[in-house]
């Protein structure tokens, strides 16, 4: 199986009702222009027993009303929104707005858009100096951040108008089923904004702002109900980084009833992705919420009534990426451990875009582990077609609050093909197990570290591996994991892959476009209070025990774990005579893995293999 097998790969996201109850989607393939990179291309597309295109030219985030699809596409680098008439006719550009679109809502009745937009707020140029007062400066995927919040505004009979602007982002915005005001999120404050504490507030066409509650975590996925409620997703940081959502639904009177817990959203890993859908909190047509939890290594759709009762409405060995009721029948996107997204009519496979290009892949073995403190890892294993005993790759997660299960990781099946066993497993600090079961709080490179040697060790011992030749590899929090461990455990490993990883806590603090929030939420300390606690948790730290040859991945662009973290780990293990190597990606950010341009995606591929082939042969 050839590493370029990604060029062919093709992607389904964004799914929604279109007209005459056709399911709309974004449709994502790879062109190879013959003097130029290659490049993604994402168009409309409708399922009408085949797939037919709507569009030619790139389109995202569609959404259909009345006569009109609504989407948006970028015209000088930013992104405007569209419509496209249902009976013939070009694409009409709708906004031309100097801080682009955002994001976008259209009002019940379809004659009013909210935007999401910087307004008339126009970007410097790149090689223009920047001025900040505020935080972050930065994000991964967008570079530097604009200077000025993000507003509400709102289109109506071909004017925009600013409707709401804040001292701070407005995050998300959904109209109330009467059409006549907005439920939308945002901050008090800036320093609430720093450690995501969101309210909510409505707001009525005129720009009259009330708010509502808030101010002690995230809130998300808003659903207006008939009746004037509201359902959404909210928690308090109870658990600190490891806490999980919980869904609510808010009557018309004020009271808040909880009406279910668990790792809502599609937590799992996953690099055959290209885009999403909707996973939040939904009203179906048959009164109960739909919304898609993570449970055991498969997220699936649950439905909820309002009295709290709960039904799975997809089956366990799907994972679903998006959901939409189209024509009053159920329509998902769902992956598993072999398929990218494929297209689902009532739990019937209708569309698999992958068809003819992806080989038949083996799933993996699924291997539970019974830690000794009475808890159990759950955990796969991808074995080699020739028979044993193979070198052994134990992959580590990101996170580290997601988890691996039902979606493909493309990654770890070349690596089978290639000759090598990968194990991988989640660890405590995982979604899908349990509030207890996410919940570090802390204990990083200490419950995480025992249970994956612990599984590392079970592993061996249950299939045909040669424990001589064992590499360890993984990204983000998988890469910090990596160094951690070839730090720790110095001749355990023969080789290693540490990919956009952590080495210094005390630098990430200010260099992570979520520095100081995520390391307070999972360490408890900051460099003024506790830096003893962010340098013991850091592998730099113990970098003079490491021995294992050690390639580090990182990209340029990286800011959620920003390159001085790769850079720092190159340097000191190349100085300390060490075998180590530096992959290092320009133009790309945290996501390369993911989303990052396909030729960038085969070399880092081609990279982990030859390490893998130079030091576990």
């Amino acid at each position: 199986m050839k590493t370029a097998l990604l060029y062919q790969l093709r992607f389904l996201s964004e799914l929604t009702e279109g007209p005459a109850g056709q399911p709309l989607f974004v449709y994502t393939d790879i062109e190879r222009p013959e003097k130029e990179p290659p490049r993604y291309r994402a168009r409309l597309a409708v399922w009408a027993e085949g797939v037919r295109f709507l569009t030619q030219g790139e389109a995202k985030s569609p959404f259909w009303k009345g006569e009109y699809i609504y989407f948006t596409r970028k015209v000088d680098r930013l992104q405007q929104l569209f419509r496209l008439p249902l009976f013939g006719g070009e694409p009409e550009q709708i906004t031309a707005l100097k801080g682009g679109v955002e994001g976008y809502r259209v009002s019940p009745d379809g004659r009013r858009i909210a935007l999401l937009t910087r307004g008339s707020f126009e970007p410097p140029r790149p090689d223009e100096p920047r001025v900040y007062e505020t935080w972050p400066v930065k994000f991964d995927a967008r570079g530097l951040l604009p200077s000025v919040p993000r507003a509400l505004w709102l289109w109506e009979e071909g004017e925009v108008r600013p409707l709401v602007e804040l001292p701070q982002d407005i995050e998300e915005v959904v109209w109330n089923l009467d059409g006549n005001g907005l439920y939308f999120t945002s901050y008090a404050s800036a320093e609430e904004r720093w450690t995501w504490k969101q309210r909510l507030y409505t707001a009525g066409l005129s720009g009259e702002v009330r708010e509502v509650f808030g101010g002690v975590g995230p809130i998300l996925g808003l659903e207006p109900t008939p009746e004037g409620g509201l359902l959404y997703l909210a928690h308090a940081w109870e658990h600190r980084g490891g806490t999980e959502h919980k869904l609510y639904y808010r009557t018309p009177e004020g009271e808040v009833r909880l009406l279910a817990e668990g790792s809502f959203l599609n937590t799992l890993n996953a690099d055959v992705r290209m885009g999403t859908g909707v996973q939040t909190p939904r009203l179906g047509p048959d009164g109960r919420v739909y919304v898609v939890v993570t449970q055991q290594a498969t997220a699936r759709l649950l439905a909820v009534g309002l009295d709290g009762k709960q039904e799975y409405v997809t089956p366990p060995e799907q994972s679903v990426l998006g959901y939409a009721f189209c024509g009053g029948a159920l329509y998902t996107l769902a992956e598993d451990f072999t398929h990218g997204a494929r297209l689902f009519r009532q739990g019937e496979m209708v569309y698999d875009p992958n068809a003819g290009v992806l080989p038949e892949l083996p799933p993996p073995v699924r291997v539970t582990y019974p830690a000794p403190e009475g808890h159990t890892v759950e955990g796969f294993v991808l074995l080699p077609e020739e028979p044993g005993p193979h070198p052994l790759v134990l992959y580590i997660h990101g996170g580290p609050h997601t988890a691996f299960g039902n979606a493909l990781m493309l990654q770890l099946q070349f690596f089978r093909a290639h000759g090598f066993a990968v194990a991988y497993c989640n660890p405590r600090g995982s979604t899908g197990y349990g509030q207890a079961y996410a919940a570090l709080e802390g204990r990083w490179g200490e419950v995480d570290e025992a249970d994956l040697m612990g599984f590392l060790d079970h592993v061996l011992a249950q299939f045909p591996l040669d424990a001589s030749r064992v590499a360890v590899a993984g990204g983000s929090y998988g890469g910090y994991m990596t160094n951690w461990l070839t730090a720790r455990h110095p001749e355990r490993f023969r080789a290693a892959v540490t990919d956009r990883g952590i080495c210094n806590w005390l630098s990430f603090y200010g260099a992570s476009d979520i520095g100081p929030r995520f390391t307070h939420l999972e360490l408890g300390a900051s460099p003024w209070e506790n830096p003893q606690v962010l340098w013991q948790k850091s592998p730099l730290s113990l970098v003079h025990q490491v021995r294992t040859p050690t390639l580090v991945v990182h990209s340029e662009q990286d800011h959620r774990c920003p390159i001085d973290q790769g850079e720092t780990w190159y340097t000191l293990l190349l100085h300390r005579g060490v075998r180590t190597r530096f992959f290092r990606v320009p133009e790309e950010g945290h996501e390369l893995s993911r989303s990052g341009r396909p030729d960038r995606r085969v070399a880092r591929i081609e990279a982990y293999l030859e390490w893998f082939r130079e030091h576990l042969a």
